[in-house]
């Protein structure tokens, strides 16, 4: 394959869009305003019925840091099992230390249990204190792919360093571009080198709701819109993948 679109998908709907759009996987998450977070054992279980494409669930019990304690971290291991156990193609991962580094023990510990699973970096290496360092890290550790901002806010910001990953990479690990990927900017980051890509490819939906009470908010986030969806967008997953496909 000389290029892949993974969409990240927040509900068993825009994982079915995106199978049926043509995506190349799907990373399933929960807690879209915290960056991904692990989905539920009933949403995970939902999923596994999704036919046509390789769904690959992110293990990442809470928002925030990615410095887990021991109760945390068996929460990932007691996960991490149901996931095999429900036959995900693979699991998307990471772990650091209080230092920045690379937390290769626990993550050595997480690959065992996934067993065939692919085994899959987030975000977490663009928090590291050296991503350089960790992506030669990831590579000794067997891993399939990394996904990467460049360690800025977007993959646009962080071109300079995924250009750096993808020639350090040098077909030894799969360097995966992602935050605020479209089909606005999608053959600009494949220029850098990039053939592998991640986005969100959503857009609001109504809630079906016809009583809104508007005075209160269930979230933190008080602007949040609480009687909106975001769902995987079909049409923007065809036109990503019909930009990639003109490439020769």
């Amino acid at each position: 394959m000389k290029f892949s679109l993974e969409i990240c998908c927040y509900t068993v709907e825009s994982a079915s869009t995106a199978a049926k759009a043509g995506a190349h996987r799907v990373e399933l998450c929960a807690g879209r305003l915290e960056g991904g977070t692990t989905p539920s054992a009933g949403y995970l279980h939902e999923a596994a019925f999704i036919d046509g494409i390789p769904i690959l669930p992110i293990l990442r019990p809470r928002g925030g840091d990615f410095c887990y304690s021991d109760a945390e971290f068996r929460q990932m291991l007691y996960d991490l099992e149901l996931m095999r156990e429900l036959g995900f193609a693979g699991v998307v991962t990471g772990i650091l230390l209080p230092n920045g580094q690379a937390d290769i023990h626990r993550l050595s510990m997480l690959k065992q249990v996934a067993g065939d699973m692919e085994f899959c970096i987030h975000r977490a290496i663009d928090m590291s204190k050296n991503p350089l360092e960790a992506l030669d890290q990831m590579i000794d550790l067997g891993v399939k792919r990394v996904l990467s901002s460049g360690a800025r806010n977007t993959a646009l910001e962080g071109l300079e360093l995924l250009e750096k990953m993808a020639n350090q990479a040098n077909g030894r690990i799969e360097i995966m571009a992602g935050s605020g990927v479209n089909s606005g900017n999608i053959l600009q980051l494949m220029q850098t080198g990039i053939h592998h890509f991640h986005a969100s490819a959503s857009r609001p939906e109504a809630s079906p709701m016809l009583y809104r009470n508007t005075t209160i908010s269930m979230g933190k986030e008080s602007d949040l819109d609480e009687f909106a969806r975001f769902e995987a967008n079909e049409i923007e997953i065809e036109v990503m993948l019909t930009q990639l496909n003109s490439v020769k």
